[in-house]
């Protein structure tokens, strides 16, 4: 067996599969953020009987994203070129906020009291302009010894050039007997942009203490329960050992999301769908991606908690739109969404664990699309009068009904999350004409026809399970890992293809000896190569796949049509430069069988839904009971998600279990 558990924010997912990907077993727990691992357990502890003895467990958690986000951790330390102790303060001179006279700069994790400098230079070519001063190296570490640092960072100028110093030092933290994990920025993001390395290597260390306890403790209390292996999911969408994550604990973060995406591409490739947008919306936000070509495009970077990562990650948007996310009224007097949630504690009022603020899950109660009598995970009952109670302060301030004022809310988040969709496609080029939707997460269903509706989209899939398609993600992802190295050219089109070959072996080789000390076998891992470049002048670079036998030519060619697609433009005469080379190795797919959705007789039950501020009668449907099309309004309702038809929209179910959707005017 295999079984894939993805801890969010506010519920922890369980799915178990056999050798052949057939779903076995699912499970639906409350997450528990102060100890993730107690969901964990008592997840696998909620399967039948024997189930796990011997399983492959595969795992994403929030931990890593957590532990930077509430930046809970012991204090770091930093070790960097003489000169450049203040990097991580002077940062950038850009602002999310341009207008705010209050705006002030994300502080950095590593208190300036812990960031020693030592007395090196190396040269961006990667020369050595001045040795490292082993003196200095060692007054450095007994000052972070004596500080009690929990882990250091080591980023030297230019060390992505030439990384012999970072290794010394690295080396003189061992021999001084200083027993704390050692990120190196060599080893975490080999790159330029010095604050962008700098600010990557420190979050690694920051959370490296915390992912590895985690992990440790994780394995050891699976092994209790006889469960033969574990691997984590990356932010990259693949799988690793727990070795790897522990070491590079910055992969790990917003992993879960990537999971959901990993589940979302393997649905929409047996549905035949080769374009799609995904949508998983979850208890405390929503993530959404586009997809083409059953490959996910790749980041090189993001932004968490306004510190800039240079880690690569499966292309996200997160809006805080999710079931969880609370509903007030603004400093303008207007009624808005998030990005506050309830999260698994209290959670919605309706839940009845003690929440009495509105959420975007009471407001679905409250208007119908959550008939009454519905059951949260198929066993946690809603409560309906706590609900109302929680919409009844913002009814009294706003002089409307609860019953609008909860509709409203509903198309605010519909519009956040349409505006968080046209952002990863139409503003980088990707047309929505002929994609599909592909909504998941407990609450996507509800609202992914709406949704569709306000992008203009025509077709919506359901997956079997939606509500645990993040955690069926990981049972369909392979192994994966990216690598990365600034290699700078001036002028592409003076690389030699001989060159660029010569070049990318090297690192391949590199790569894989990295991967095989991890005891992972490497002979049935696949290539695949992007170059970033840029034209003369540009402070920014696109990414273009290639084969490390390619000319100049090619990868110029590549280069402009990425251009003219993402800015409407290019410049065939203008200089193009070579910056950094990027290798994914991956491993082949696991098993996966088709979902089987047994059918019911049960009847259609019925529901009230408001719909233009009327409330109508509309059939309740069960998954397996959908034998022709049904049309809108109407309800469909499983274990893991409840579904909207709504007035336009026609519902059917198609060989693999999806429940599609599709407007009737299109």
């Amino acid at each position: 067996m295999r079984i894939g558990i993805e801890c969010g924010g506010t519920f922890t997912d369980i799915v178990v599969v056999d050798d052949f990907g057939r779903i076995t077993a699912t499970n639906k727990v409350f997450s528990t953020p102060d100890h993730p691992s107690r969901a964990v357990i008592e997840g696998i502890d909620g399967l039948p009987a024997g189930l796990a003895d011997g399983a492959a467990l595969l795992h994403g958690s929030t931990v890593a994203t957590n532990a930077l986000l509430e930046r809970d951790g012991e204090p770091i330390g930093l070790i960097t070129t003489k000169g450049f102790r203040d990097l991580v303060f002077l940062q950038r001179q850009d602002r999310t906020r341009m207008y705010d006279l209050g705006y002030t700069k994300p502080q950095p994790l590593v208190e300036r009291r812990n960031i020693v400098e030592v007395d090196e230079r190396v040269a961006a070519d990667g020369t050595v302009q001045r040795g490292l001063d082993e003196m200095d190296v060692a007054a450095a570490i007994a000052r972070l010894a004596e500080s009690g640092v929990a882990a250091i960072a080591v980023c030297l100028l230019h060390a992505y050039a030439n990384p012999e110093h970072e290794r010394r030092v690295a080396r003189a933290v061992a021999d001084a007997g200083l027993d704390v994990p050692v990120s190196t920025s060599h080893e975490v993001v080999r790159e330029f942009r010095e604050f962008e390395r700098a600010t990557t290597t420190v979050v690694d260390a920051f959370i490296r203490p915390r992912v590895g306890s985690y992990l440790s403790n994780l394995r050891a209390s699976i092994g209790e329960r006889n469960i033969a292996s574990m691997a984590v999911m990356q932010s990259n969408g693949g799988i690793v050992p727990p070795e790897a994550a522990i070491a590079r604990p910055v992969t790990m973060l917003l992993s879960g999301p990537a999971a959901g995406v990993s589940g979302a591409v393997t649905i929409a490739a047996a549905a035949g769908v080769d374009r799609i947008i995904t949508m998983d919306m979850g208890g405390t936000s929503t993530d959404v991606s586009f997809v083409q070509g059953g490959e996910p495009e790749l980041a090189t970077g993001t932004v968490v908690d306004g510190l800039p990562l240079r880690v690569p990650l499966v292309d996200i948007h997160t809006v805080g739109a999710g079931g969880g996310s609370i509903i007030h009224i603004d400093a303008g007097g207007l009624l808005s969404v998030g990005p506050q949630s309830a999260g698994a504690m209290p959670g919605p009022a309706c839940y009845g664990r003690g929440g009495t603020r509105p959420t975007i899950t009471d407001a679905n109660l409250l208007v119908g699309a959550m008939p009454e009598g519905a059951r949260l995970a198929g066993r946690f009952e809603l409560d309906h009068e706590a609900a109302r109670r929680s919409f009844e302060p913002l009814a009294e301030a706003l002089g409307r009904s609860v019953e609008q004022i909860a509709a409203d809310a509903i198309q605010l988040a519909n519009v956040t999350m349409a505006g968080a969709i046209r952002e990863v496609s139409l503003e980088r080029g990707h047309e929505l004409d002929g994609a599909a939707l592909i909504a998941y997460g407990g609450a996507g269903a509800l609202h992914a026809a709406s949704v569709a509706e306000e992008l203009g989209v025509d077709r919506v899939l359901i997956p079997p399970h939606a509500g645990l398609t993040s955690a069926y993600g990981l049972l369909t992802a392979s192994f994966k890992r990216d690598f990365s190295s600034t290699w700078f050219q001036p002028d592409l089109v003076q690389v030699g293809s001989e060159q660029l070959a010569e070049t990318c072996a090297a690192m391949a080789q590199a790569a894989r000896r990295e991967i095989a000390e991890s005891g992972v076998i490497t002979d049935h891992l696949v290539e695949s190569w992007i170059a970033d470049i840029r034209y003369l002048g540009q402070g920014f670079e696109l990414s273009v796949p290639f084969a490390p036998g390619d000319d100049a030519g090619t990868l110029l060619a590549g280069f402009h049509v990425a251009h003219q697609r993402q800015f409407g433009h290019s410049s065939e005469n203008r200089i193009a430069q070579l910056v950094t080379l990027r290798l994914r190795l991956v491993g082949p797919k696991p098993p996966v069988a088709r979902v089987e959705v047994p059918p019911t007789d049960v009847a259609p039950g019925s529901t009230t839904i408001v719909i233009a501020g009327e409330r109508r009668t509309a059939p309740v449907y069960e998954r397996g009971g959908i034998y022709d099309d049904i049309i809108g309004p109407a309800v469909v309702a499983d274990h893991t998600s409840t579904t909207l038809v709504p007035v336009g929209w026609t519902a059917s179910l198609d060989a693999n279990g999806n429940i599609v959707l599709e407007r009737r005017n299109s």
